[in-house]
C-alpha cells in the first residue's frame, strides 16, 4: 500500500498521502461493514423464508384436519334423510370449536351439499337423450334468473357427442371461429368452470356481479340429479315444475325447517301438492344428498390457506372426488 501510494503521490505531497491512505482505510471498512450487514440481512431473509415454508405447511395441515373432520361429519349421517339441523350442516359450530385445540391454528369452513342443485350433466340420459322434463327444469330456472332460456341449448349441444348444432345452440365450428380457439366437448362438464367455455354463459352469468346473482350458486355437475327437498333453494324448487307455485314452496320451507322430510310421500299431504304433480317430479326430487361441496380457510401463524373440495358419500363410505387450494 505504502509503494503504491508514493508512486501516485511524491514526496512532498506526504500529508495528503496520509490523508488519502485514511480515506481508502475508511473506504474499505464501510465496504467489510456493508458485506457484514447484507449477510446478516440475508441470513434473516432466509429464516424468514424458512418460516413461512414452515407456517404454509401447518397451515396446509390446519385444512386437511379440517377436511377430515368434514368427511366424518358427512360419514357419520346415516339416518336415511338430510336437512339443516344435520351435524354436516353445522360444519361451523364444529370449526370453532375443534380450531380451540390448536395453540397457533385454526380452521373454519362450510359443507354444502350438492344435490339442493340443478345437475346440468343429467340433463342428457345415458344413450345421449335429452331428458325434455329436465331441459324444461333448467329453462325455467334460467328465466327465474332473468337468463334467456335457450342457453340450455348451447349447454346441449356442449354435453351430446355430435357436432350438429341446435338452432340456438353451438358445435365446434362456432368455437373455433372466436379470437380463443377451442372445439365443443362433447362430454360431460367436469367442473363449473368450464360453463364460461360454453355460448352465451359469460362469467358474469355464471359467477354474479354485485346486483346479479351467479348461475353457479343454483347448479352443479356432481350429484345424483335429483333435488333435495329438505335443502334446495325456493328458486330450484319452484323449477321442478310449471305448477310448483309459490305458495306451495313456501309450504315446504316452512315444514323442512321445523322438522325435515324423512320420506317423499310425505309431500303427498301438502295442501297444494295434486296427487298429478307429485307423479310428474317424484323422479326429480330426494330427501337425501349424496354429494356435497367442502370449503375451508386454514390459518397457522402468518400463513392462509383455501380448500375446495367435493366428496362422495356412498354405503362403502365418504370418498373425495375433487381437490383444490387456492
Amino acid at each position: 500500500m505504502t509503494g503504491l501510494l508514493a508512486h501516485v503521490f511524491p514526496p512532498k505531497a506526504t500529508g495528503k498521502r496520509r490523508g488519502v491512505a485514511l480515506l481508502l482505510t475508511m473506504l474499505i471498512t464501510a465496504l467489510l461493514s456493508a458485506s457484514a450487514l447484507s449477510f446478516i440481512k440475508l441470513s434473516h431473509l432466509e429464516a424468514r423464508v424458512a418460516d413461512n415454508i414452515y407456517a404454509l405447511a401447518q397451515a396446509e395441515i390446519m385444512a386437511q384436519a379440517g377436511l377430515k373432520g368434514a368427511m366424518a361429519l358427512i360419514e357419520q349421517d346415516k339416518n336415511g334423510y338430510d336437512g339443516f339441523n344435520e351435524a354436516w350442516a353445522n360444519f361451523e359450530r364444529f370449526a370453532v370449536w375443534a380450531s380451540m385445540l390448536f395453540a397457533d391454528g385454526r380452521f373454519s369452513g362450510k359443507i354444502e351439499d350438492l344435490d339442493r342443485r340443478l345437475n346440468l350433466n343429467k340433463l342428457l340420459d345415458m344413450k345421449g337423450v335429452v331428458i325434455k322434463q329436465r331441459q324444461a327444469q333448467v329453462e325455467r330456472l334460467l328465466s327465474s334468473l332473468n337468463l334467456d332460456p335457450d342457453i340450455v341449448e348451447a349447454i346441449l349441444d356442449w354435453l351430446d357427442k355430435d357436432d350438429d348444432p341446435r338452432f340456438r345452440g353451438a358445435e365446434t365450428p362456432y368455437y373455433m371461429s372466436l379470437p380463443v380457439q377451442y372445439s365443443s366437448a362433447n362430454a360431460p362438464i367436469p367442473a363449473l368452470g368450464q360453463l364460461t367455455l360454453i355460448k352465451g354463459l359469460t362469467p358474469q352469468i355464471v359467477y354474479g356481479t354485485e346486483d346479479r346473482r351467479g348461475l353457479a350458486e343454483l347448479v352443479t355437475v356432481n350429484s345424483d340429479g335429483r333435488v333435495n327437498v329438505n335443502t334446495a333453494e325456493s328458486v330450484v324448487l319452484t323449477s321442478l315444475d310449471e305448477d310448483m307455485t309459490l305458495d306451495l314452496v313456501q309450504e315446504i320451507i316452512a315444514l323442512r325447517n321445523v322438522e325435515p322430510f324423512e320420506k317423499l310421500d310425505q309431500l303427498r299431504e301438502l295442501s297444494g301438492m295434486s296427487p298429478e304433480l307429485f307423479n310428474r317430479i317424484v323422479n326429480l326430487i330426494s330427501v337425501k344428498s349424496s354429494y356435497f361441496l367442502i370449503r375451508l380457510e386454514s390459518e397457522y401463524r402468518q400463513a392462509r390457506m383455501k380448500v375446495t373440495a367435493i366428496v362422495k358419500r356412498a354405503p362403502a363410505g365418504v370418498s373425495l372426488i375433487y381437490y383444490k387450494t387456492g
